[in-house]
């Protein structure tokens, strides 16, 4: 994604066991950005993810304030 998203440091993980990392493994699916698009909401302080464009506009006429434009929206796709 690109770098205007806030870097954050990693949580580190205590209650996981391999038995479960394992299962996960088994159950995880590679895709691509094809397959699997996600638009940000790229406001200060937002960066929230939404699977369609339609939803990631909704989300800002809502919760910043009626913008309706395209601008400050990132896509993995």
């Amino acid at each position: 994604l690109p770098s205007l998203l806030p870097s954050q440091p990693a949580l580190h993980d205590l209650t996981t066991t391999p038995d479960q990392l394992r299962t996960a493994l088994n159950r995880g699916k590679v895709t691509s950005p094809e397959q699997t698009p996600i638009f940000i909401c790229a406001f200060k302080d937002c960066n929230r993810l939404y699977p369609t464009r339609d939803r990631v506009m909704l989300h800002r006429k809502r919760d910043h304030g009626g913008s309706v434009d395209d601008s400050l929206i990132i896509t993995w796709n």
